[in-house]
């Protein structure tokens, strides 16, 4: 081999070596060697089937297989001159630039144009891998089954998720094409006399439709969320709303005074331990007023709803070496707390060690606990969380301390292995 011939190859390698596209040269060279697309199809034989459909990938119909593969070797899958997105950018930058504005659709946040998108040819426009709802529930599986349920949204069970949805990004919420109420009324105008009786006579131009109503598809009719307030599902606006007035949609109270009015029983009398929002009569701060997809109309999961106030303690437990087990819903805060009121410290549904052996019937161990056995630190009586913090620690077990030594100490003194005076090492 010249000297030349040498240099030429050893060129070629490192272009490849360090992911770089071809040359317009070495592409040059590698057509004419007849290695385009005659030799690619020589091994890659189906490719000719996927080129010939409907809508061919320009690069694949012209035979530029090495603007996105390289022939040799490369640092990404599938020969890839770059990763897919940086790849697709040399063709599309402006429109993937574009694309990363606003609300991004996931699987361009994470760089990736194929969960949607052909990358030699497709039967659909666009080079999309499937049309209507197959495209969407490819990724959105749990959509999928909801097709199935007794009441279903026109434009979804159609396979028109582009009706409400931009595909690639938006300025909005969950990619919608514009505000909800806006985009509701596009096709169910708030002064039309159907929605107008339905909502018996209350105004509703402007209001958040998704509140009250699945956009995709529900067990009740009129696509009504799961679980129904009592007088919305009645249709007894007049409980909470001034419908015999000019301004039927104010409420006859605000906050919890709203709320006492048929739920008296919060907080609980002789409770001395009242959960914040409760006593601020800020029912809305949890709960949802009309209709909600989560049991006794919680505005999300039990879980979610208390990380939105108590970060600390979820990042706490999510950084801990342990921490208490979430093994369903109850093994959540619910479990443990009350949501509204308590006669305990930390609104617990009952004592410390009730609490814990409400699950753990079977707990062994051979720690005195009780009113009657002090915490030397606190002088208050020993129980579960005096050596365990459910929340997550650093520890074995979620204890609060070295199990095989720290953790003892604080109370026993090493020398003579008797309890700390009250007043040694108080906890602050």
């Amino acid at each position: 081999m010249r000297r030349s011939e040498r240099l030429g190859m050893l060129v070629l390698l490192l272009a490849f070596a360090f992911g770089g596209a071809p040359s317009t040269a070495v592409a040059e060279e590698v057509e004419q060697h007849g290695a385009a697309t005659q030799d690619c199809l020589r091994c890659h034989e189906p490719l000719k089937t996927t080129i010939q459909r409907g809508v061919a990938h320009k690069p694949a119909a012209d035979g530029e297989c090495v603007k996105c593969h390289s022939p040799h070797a490369a640092r990404f899958p599938k020969l890839l001159n770059q990763r897919e997105r940086a790849l697709c950018a040399t063709c599309h930058q402006e429109k993937i630039v574009d694309f990363m504005k606003g609300n991004v659709h996931t699987p361009i946040k994470n760089g990736q144009c194929t969960p949607c998108h052909e990358v030699h040819g497709s039967e659909n426009e666009h080079l999309l891998a499937r049309t209507g709802n197959e495209l969407c529930t490819n990724c959105h599986k749990e959509k999928h089954e909801e097709a199935s349920l007794p009441a279903v949204h026109d434009p979804f069970v159609n396979g028109e998720c582009l009706d409400c949805h931009a595909a690639h990004n938006s300025p909005f919420p969950n990619q919608l094409n514009a505000q909800t109420a806006n985009l509701c009324q596009v096709c169910h105008p708030a002064d039309s006399a159907e929605l107008v009786a339905a909502h018996t006579d209350i105004p509703i131009a402007g209001a958040n439709c998704v509140g009250c109503h699945d956009p995709h598809a529900s067990k009740t009719k009129g696509l009504l969320r799961s679980v129904v307030h009592s007088p919305f599902g009645d249709g007894s606006c007049e409980m909470c709303h001034m419908t015999d007035s000019d301004t039927p949609r104010l409420v006859r109270a605000t906050g919890g005074r709203l709320c006492a009015m048929c739920h008296q029983d919060y907080p609980r009398k002789g409770d001395t331990v009242v959960h914040k929002p409760v006593g601020q009569g800020e029912c809305a701060s949890c709960h949802v007023p009309h209709t909600g997809d989560v049991k006794a109309l919680l505005a999300s999961s039990p879980r979610e709803l208390c990380s939105s106030c108590h970060q600390d303690l979820i990042a706490r437990g999510a950084a801990a070496k342990s921490a208490h087990p979430i093994v369903d819903e109850k093994g959540a805060c619910l479990g443990c707390h009350s949501p509204h009121s308590s006669t305990q410290e930390h609104l617990l549904n009952s004592g410390p060690i009730r609490t814990c052996l409400s699950c753990h019937e079977t707990a062994k161990h051979g720690h005195p606990l009780g009113e009657d056995r002090l915490d030397p630190r606190t002088g208050k009586g020993i129980t579960c969380v005096t050596c365990h913090d459910p929340h997550g620690t650093a520890f074995s077990y979620q204890l609060r301390g070295d199990q095989s030594r720290g953790l003892c100490i604080e109370c026993h003194d090493t020398d003579h292995n008797t309890p700390k005076k009250p007043d040694a090492g108080k906890r602050k």
